[in-house]
């Protein structure tokens, strides 16, 4: 896994969402992410996981948009075959 730092402003996010997201990712332990779950509560901790899964998916969008071939999926495809 790569440190590439993700421009969540260049991906949609507004700023208190980049603000959110820079929170969420700066949390680096299993302890604190756990602190600071039950600091900020259930709802919070939801909106968080949404805010991961929405940069995920538009983070692979980006990254696939341009991509012309897609060996690995044509190799598992040809497994199975």
């Amino acid at each position: 896994m790569t440190d590439r730092k993700i421009d969540f402003a260049q991906l949609g996010f507004n700023r208190y969402q980049v603000a959110d997201m820079t929170i969420v990712m700066n949390l680096k332990t299993p302890e604190e992410i756990q602190d600071w779950m039950v600091a900020v509560g259930a709802e919070d901790v939801a909106y968080a996981i949404s805010l991961l899964e929405q940069a995920a998916l538009l983070e692979l969008d980006s990254a696939t948009h341009t991509m012309k071939r897609f060996p690995e999926a044509m190799a598992a495809i040809r497994k199975v075959m």
